[in-house]
Parts: structure tokens; C-alpha cells; sequence
């Protein structure tokens, strides 16, 4: 008999990803907090640089994090909690780096 290559998939979605306890991922408060300042940072390297920045952003996590760039920088939903202070404050540091920029450029002007 054959069966659905689907059978067997949780309720919650098809597409869904399953996040070990423990991991980034399963806490979805903390993803949240993540993205948020991803979001964060992409909107004022928007403003400051005048371009949408996200790429570069995603490019420069994926480089500082060693994450190989065939895969999705969302592999970090699969890292320890422990880890996500990390990740914060770098998304963080290069927030206010770009605020740094945008103060220089004003300055200049």
C-alpha cells in the first residue's frame, strides 16, 4: 500500500520545522527577540545607507557566525539557547555601529 509522503506530519503545518528543546527555535519569545532586531538594524542601515540592507546584513552574520553560505542563517533556530546572548548582541553592536555612521555623516554634513 502506498503511503503519503506526508503521513505522519504534525498538525501544526506542513512546512513546519521541529526545534530541539533547548534550542533557539523552540523558544519563540527568543525568536521573536532575534528577529526583531534583525528587523531593527535592516530599517536603520535603510535609513542611513539609503538602500535595503538585509542582504548584507545576512551576509555579514553568516560570515562572523561561520555559517557555510549554502546554508539559510536561520540554521541558528538549531543552536543552543545558551548562544542566543551572543547573537543579540552582535545584531546589537552593529546596530549601534550604524547609528555611529548616521551620527559621522550628520557631523560632516
Amino acid at each position: 500500500m502506498n503511503q503519503s509522503c506526508y503521513a505522519g506530519l504534525h498538525e501544526s503545518g506542513l512546512f513546519d520545522t521541529h526545534y530541539e528543546p533547548g534550542s533557539i527555535g523552540a523558544d519563540l519569545a527568543l525568536r521573536g527577540r532575534i528577529e526583531a532586531e534583525l528587523a531593527g538594524l535592516g530599517e536603520a542601515r535603510q535609513r542611513c545607507f539609503g538602500y535595503a540592507a538585509y542582504g548584507a546584513i545576512v551576509a555579514g552574520l553568516k560570515r562572523d557566525f561561520a555559517i557555510a553560505q549554502r546554508q539559510p542563517w536561520t540554521d541558528i533556530w538549531h543552536w543552543p539557547v545558551e548562544r542566543a546572548d551572543e547573537i543579540i548582541n552582535y545584531l546589537q553592536g552593529r546596530h549601534a555601529e550604524t547609528l555611529g555612521h548616521a551620527a559621522g555623516r550628520r557631523r560632516s554634513a
